[in-house]
């Protein structure tokens, strides 16, 4: 079926206008009501889906049920309903709406008495333009407002910008169903009309009697330049459900090939491929660290003369007790998806997104006398604040702080559409194909985007699939020090190393609904999903000191000095966790196949562990590496290990291009 589909829509996006550019983007959204979908044995609907429709669209339409009438046909009745009731095939003649500001569809059928109809509303692949004036065949009558498709047009279409009717210019409807003295006049020609072409047409049949029962035509198809149409046995080509179909009277009011594009509800309304490629520019939240170096002065405890006293005083934080890599990312995304009929029904798509990795570093040290450098901790047998010398009368060094990150996400999954609409119209969602979901009424419920987001067509899946997700970060710390005068150990070096790394893995199940909007060149998309799954925690945590004497071996000790023996180890558990994700796309058409798309996304991650949290600042300073004199006990056996969980979130914008075949 797919096969078929390919050439068919090749047909369609054949040769345009020019391009037409809008910009109008309304923030508050309001619900779209579900557009029946043709009767297709594969989009037969399961019971399922009533359900999950109903669901969907009492979030999106705040219309109360049975809120909605037929109040503007009462309206231009004056008071009366139409005499025409839900029936077989029926003719009325095509017209413009004579109120357009009233809210209703621009087009309506009237009867021979200029009564009011029906409501007709168009759709992108059927110019209504070239019908006015003209015996229309309503084919599927489901009250109130109809789609363009619903109706079987004349097989030789009036010339685009022709001026039918008496030169009055505005529609004479009745407001009752009294016999006029002259036959009602139609619409005046679009601006821009070509001035050679004749002021007056004369209608080229009777009016109908609107009760009258009609045979559909048989014939060869032509265009509207008389020429015979080759159609394949069976095919439609105006009414492929909802107006699918291969247009044939070119593109006079789009603008450019994309009114030719995928749209509406139905048979080959969506691709059978597309791909979407972003850059990501995106904000995390930032990683908590402890003080990890301070600088200060020297205190000689009264003996100047003696510096083996001099203690470290007046310390303020240099780095640390901050949030560090909370800067901008940069990163891709990659989305590619299928789909599995021709009714864009059901899909198939996968998505990767993932950043570079993102580092931070920092370095203090000094010569001994300036500045005078350290690296706090308590000292766990006094409780004391202390601070192990980096640049300090007797030695001199530098300290080195190193943090870096990566985040990446993945996910596959079946992307299940729950209804369609095109345009302003109520003909019963796609689930049922005639019972409105949350209420029957003018397809978009009243608000400031309404009249915008009447015009195009609205898409409500659901998609359910799998989510994986890995955070990985570590923090290290290196000191290089060396003992000066005046000590017994001059010239002896030391290498002091803490690291500390972590990485979260979440695998679970995601459910999310995705709802689109696509009026000529532009689209929006909303998307929301949640993952819950599992989330395994690794915390590695390491350290060593190395010395070296004048002239001797270097001599490697196990622990530094926020890692020791009592917390260093590789540890390991599961978490339940979060993922939930919400994001907005929107779209401009460049081609028929070709979209510039740019966009907001937020995601959420809870239960995650990051290096900063897993640092404890509690250390019994005599079970540090070559420690003089070392704890004969090693108790209290500081610092220790305990799982420290905290969340991570990321946003951000998108750029991109996508493809569609």
């Amino acid at each position: 079926m797919n096969q078929g589909s390919h050439s068919a829509r090749r047909g369609r996006w054949a040769g345009c206008c020019g391009w037409s550019v809008f910009a109008a983007l309304c923030v508050t959204l309001t619900a779209s009501s579900a557009s029946a979908q043709s009767a297709a044995p594969r989009r037969t609907a399961r019971g399922g889906d009533l359900a999950a429709g109903a669901a969907i669209d009492s979030l999106f339409d705040s219309a109360a049920e049975g809120s909605r009438s037929d109040a503007p046909v009462k309206k231009a009745l004056n008071g009366q309903t139409s005499k025409a009731s839900v029936r077989p095939q029926w003719t009325a003649r095509l017209a413009r709406n004579p109120k357009p500001d009233d809210g209703n569809p621009p087009y309506v059928l009237i009867d021979r008495y200029g009564g009011i109809q029906r409501y007709v509303e168009p759709t992108p692949t059927v110019n209504l333009d070239h019908y006015l004036g003209q015996t229309i065949t309503v084919r599927r009558d489901t009250g109130h407002t109809l789609l363009a498709s619903q109706l079987e047009l004349p097989k030789v279409a009036r010339p685009a910008g022709a001026i039918v009717g008496g030169s009055g210019g505005d529609v004479r409807l009745a407001a009752a169903e009294i016999p006029l003295e002259a036959t009602p006049t139609l619409a005046d020609a679009p601006e821009g009309a070509d001035a050679a072409k004749p002021a007056v047409e004369t209608l080229p049949d009777p009016i109908p009697d609107p009760q009258t029962m009609v045979d559909g035509d048989s014939g060869n198809w032509v265009d509207e330049h008389g020429n015979p149409v080759n159609m394949s046995e069976g095919a439609d080509p105006l009414y492929l459900d909802e107006g699918a179909g291969p247009h044939l009277q070119g593109c006079s009011t789009c603008g450019s090939a994309v009114c030719q594009a995928q749209g509406g509800c139905g048979y080959g309304s969506r691709p059978v491929l597309y791909v979407r490629g972003e850059y990501l520019a995106w904000w995390t939240e930032g990683m908590d660290l402890p003080p990890l170096v301070v600088r200060g002065e020297v205190g000689n405890n009264g003996t100047p003369s003696d510096p083996t006293d001099d203690f470290f005083t007046n310390a303020f934080v240099v780095y640390g007790n901050q949030s560090v890599l909370d800067g901008v990312r940069s990163g891709g995304r990659v989305r590619v998806g299928y789909w599995l009929d021709d009714y864009g029904q059901t899909a198939i798509e996968g998505e990767y997104f993932g950043f570079g990795q993102i580092d931070e570093k920092f370095t203090d040290g000094g010569n001994g006398t300036f500045p005078i450098v350290g690296r706090p901790f308590i000292d766990a047998t006094t409780g004391y604040d202390a601070v192990e010398d980096v640049s300090f009368p007797g030695i001199r060094g530098t300290v080195a702080v190193d943090i870096d990150s990566k985040f990446q996400s993945a996910g596959i999954g079946l992307r299940r559409n729950l209804c369609c609409a095109s345009g302003n119209t109520c003909c019963g969602d796609p689930v049922t194909c005639g019972s409105q979901v949350g209420g029957c009424g003018a397809g978009v419920s009243n608000g400031p985007c309404a009249t915008l987001f009447g015009k195009g067509t609205r898409h409500t899946d659901v998609y359910f699939g799998f989510r994986w997700a890995q955070l990985q970060e570590g923090l290290a710390v290196q000191e290089n020090l060396e003992v000066i005068a005046p000590s017994v150990d001059v010239g002896t070096t030391f290498q002091v190393n803490d690291i500390f790394q972590t990485s979260n893995e979440f695998v679970g199940g995601e459910l999310g609904f995705i709802w689109d909007w696509d009026y000529r060149r532009w689209s929006l998309e909303l998307l929301s999903k949640l993952g819950i799954g599992s989330t395994r925690q690794r915390v590695n945590i390491n350290g060593y000191t190395v010395r070296t004497e004048p002239g001797g071996a270097p001599e490697t000790g196990s622990g530094g000095l926020l890692a020791q023996d009592s917390n260093i180890g590789q540890y390991e558990r599961n978490e339940l966790s979060v993922l939930p994700q919400l994001g907005m796309t929107l779209g401009y058409k460049l081609t028929d196949r070709l979209k510039l798309t740019g966009g907001y996304t937020f995601l959420y991650w809870s239960n995650v562990v990051r290096p900063g949290d897993q640092i404890d600042l509690e250390v019994n300073p005599g079970n540090l590496p070559f420690a003089n004199p070392p704890d004969p006990d090693g108790l209290p056996a500081r610092p220790q290990f305990t799982y420290r969980q905290n969340d991570f979130w990321a946003h951000g914008l998108s750029a991109g291009l996508e493809y569609q075949w």
